[in-house]
């Protein structure tokens, strides 16, 4: 038995906002376990201080919920990253999870370099995945989690993760660095749905 099949329904109809009448553009957050990404999703889209998010559990399947950010009404997408859930969403739900994306956030935690090659091995099937299925679809790696990293090697740790996954093979993929403490996140977010 699928541990998503519940989660999304078939066809992956979007989530309508019943007041505005329409579907939102969707959104979707993938990464390893434990980069950040539904706390990300708790701190920008739900308004939680960055403080509450210290003890979320694990992101179990696919959650997805409409949101309202900045007058936009945003269906987001957080895919759980351990290995079981990622394969299943990226072979079994692959067009249910790829298809209609306004925006790919592919989050890497930047202070665990021994996940980057990993992490690198599903960044590429995710871009795969979205130029098949969402071709008009924006990628950003956000380089997260940088409030762990001290300021003066900050340069040096994104550096490294675009030498890794090789952004310079990826024009219209863009990186930044990120934290939930810090507003380069909503700039971040805020510049991408622009």
């Amino acid at each position: 038995m699928s541990y998503l099949e519940n989660e999304i329904p078939d066809e992956d109809v979007l989530i309508k906002d019943l007041d505005k009448g329409e579907f939102g553009s969707k959104l979707l957050f993938l990464g390893l376990a434990q980069t950040g990404k539904t706390s990300i999703i708790q701190v920008v889209f739900e308004n939680k201080a960055p403080e509450t998010t210290s003890e979320i559990p694990a992101t179990v399947g696919v959650r997805r919920k409409l949101v309202d950010f900045s007058d936009i009404s945003l269906n987001v997408y957080d895919v759980g990253g351990q290995i079981t859930y990622l394969e299943e969403a990226f072979v079994d739900l692959r067009e249910s999870i790829f298809s209609r994306i306004k925006a790919l956030f592919f989050v890497v935690d930047s202070s665990k370099h021994d996940d980057f090659e990993t992490a690198k091995m599903y960044f590429r099937r995710a871009i795969g995945n979205l130029n098949e299925y969402s071709p008009e679809g924006k990628t950003v790696v956000l380089a997260h989690k940088m409030d762990l990293i001290p300021i003066e090697v900050r340069a040096k740790a994104v550096s490294t993760i675009s030498e890794i996954f090789e952004l310079e093979d990826y024009s219209e993929v863009q990186i930044f660095e990120t934290s939930i403490f810090e507003d380069s996140l909503l700039k971040t977010i805020e510049k991408t749905l622009k």
